[in-house]
């Protein structure tokens, strides 16, 4: 048995090597989430959160790692068939004896965490947390068929049905053990209304998740502009200045005319349960008080794109209200 544990030594030591440049990552996501669902920012939930991270990192490099070493003799002497039977773990009891029984057994621990996960955590219904346990699985036996969707040249472990349906009830006992978690420990009403006084970190949310968006609807748009400008001017190099005008007349859209007509919320705004509207405001006092915060966005973003992008870096030492687009609120 200890033999068959010290397998899984290896991927977890990866996985744990990994977690904090992945955590690093996805804390832009995480923050967002955390707001988006309880409005607040709790440690117990920022624990929790960065722990399904290092989870979710686990059980990729359980399934998937690690590799052979040697992919040309790996793969001229092996060919993994997909194993379709449902039925082929009793054949394998038989053969394997405990072995088989640690494997299945190892297939549905692995996947009570993200039953627990969804029904305690993610809120989620019996058949949300058995499609999504399902869908789990089906994403991990497809990444073996392929070869990590052929980022190796051929399949490295074996496609097997019963690893779908023993991880699918492994999702299903975690989401018991929740409901159970739920009976005895009720989670908290999430308040959701809106935060007229948003801190600085919910601010920087809100303004990150809106310039993403800016920049995934100014990019296409700046593409289309060029092509089209290539008929009447001729060729003419694309520089990363000409895509600035194009952004700032996105950022108009998102940050200008989207709060205007929803009340203060933009689309990042209103993810994370924002207004960025502090008290209300109507007429000429209002349009000051949009025009002036657009202008400070508008500056923040030039800044930040001086001298083609160079200037990110002294951006980066910009004042707190400038990089969260805080602007006069006493307007």
């Amino acid at each position: 048995m200890m033999a068959f544990l010290d397998g899984f030594t290896e991927p977890f030591i990866l996985a744990v090597a990994i977690w904090p440049f992945a955590s690093a990552v996805l804390t832009l996501p995480v923050l967002a989430m955390l707001y988006h669902r309880e409005n607040r920012i709790r440690l117990t939930s920022v624990i929790v959160s960065y722990g399904c991270v290092l989870y979710l990192l686990a059980l990729g490099c359980f399934t998937l790692y690690p590799m052979p070493q040697d992919a040309a003799a790996y793969c001229a002497t092996h060919h993994l068939a997909p194993q379709l039977d449902p039925l082929r773990f009793i054949g394998d009891i038989r053969t394997d004896g405990v072995t088989a029984l640690l494997q299945i057994g190892m297939n549905i621990v692995f996947f009570v965490p993200l039953g627990f996960i969804l029904g305690r955590f993610l809120r989620a219904g019996l058949a949300r947390t058995a499609l999504m346990g399902f869908a789990v699985s089906l994403l991990i036996e497809t990444a073996q068929l392929t070869g990590i969707f052929h980022l190796y040249p051929c399949s490295y472990r074996l496609f097997d049905v019963d690893d779908l349906i023993w991880n699918t009830s492994g999702a299903l006992l975690g989401y018991a053990v929740a409901a159970l978690a739920n009976h005895a420990l009720p989670r908290r009403d999430i308040d959701e209304g809106i935060v007229t006084e948003p801190g600085f970190v919910r601010r920087c949310v809100a303004f990150c998740i809106d310039c993403v968006i800016t920049g995934i609807i100014s990019v296409p748009c700046t593409a289309i502009v060029y092509l089209v400008g290539i008929q009447f001017t001729g060729f003419r190099p694309l520089t990363f200045a000409m895509g600035v005008p194009m952004f700032l007349i996105c950022l108009a859209v998102t940050e200008l005319w989207i709060p205007w007509v929803r009340g203060g919320r933009t689309l990042g705004a209103g993810f994370v349960r924002m207004s960025v509207e502090t008290r209300p405001r109507r007429g000429a006092r209002r349009a000051v008080f949009y025009l002036a915060r657009f202008a400070v966005l508008c500056l923040a973003v030039c800044w930040m794109t001086g001298n083609g992008g160079r200037g990110a870096r002294r951006g980066a030492a910009r004042p707190r209200g400038v990089l969260a687009g805080g602007v006069p609120h006493a307007l």
